[in-house]
């Protein structure tokens, strides 16, 4: 499968739009696969990268920190309930530093309502900083796929959703 290059304004399949309906429920199926030459933030010429995912300023997951590597390997699957298609998903890739506050890495999104239901798709998101937009701060290797939910689906999601808390999304770690 081709590996789609995406930057900061990502879109999965080269910025087609497709007419999803962006209300409806969705699953969306990502694996985190690795990183590629990644930021430098600590002294020993390394960093400890981690991966956080937000929709809608939400934070809905967050990876395991590899410790002293620059090309990470997570190899992590998550599967996100998601209803909105017009939020697109940020990842913010953070270096981890004990005791302090940790170092921002670099930044991309990927627009959900460009993806095509049911077509796995794997992605490169080139990482950037907005503040410095032409700084080489590497990139996110995944693979995604969306796939539509049902009617009875929402509705058990949002019982448990009334249950539990008022976020309209859910994460769902697989292992």
């Amino acid at each position: 499968m081709p590996l789609h290059k995406t930057g900061i304004n990502a879109a999965g399949n080269g910025g087609t739009q497709h007419s999803l309906p962006t209300s409806a429920m969705y699953q969306l199926d990502i694996v985190l696969k690795k990183g590629n030459n990644l930021a430098i933030r600590d002294r020993g010429g390394t960093s400890d990268p981690y991966v956080k995912f937000k929709i809608a300023g939400k934070e809905v997951f967050r990876s395991k920190i590899i410790h002293k590597n620059l090309n990470p390997v997570w190899d992590e699957r998550v599967c996100l309930i998601v209803d909105n298609l017009q939020e697109p998903l940020y990842f913010k890739v953070f270096d981890y530093d004990f005791g302090l506050q940790d170092d921002f890495m670099g930044s991309a999104y990927l627009y959900l309502d460009s993806l095509e239901l049911q077509r796995p798709l794997d992605v490169r998101l080139d990482l950037q900083d907005p503040h410095c937009p032409d700084q080489d701060l590497g990139s996110l290797e995944l693979a995604v796929t969306l796939f539509p939910r049902s009617t009875e689906d929402r509705e058990a999601l949002r019982q448990d959703e009334q249950r539990f808390s008022k976020v309209t999304v859910k994460t769902f770690i697989m292992f």
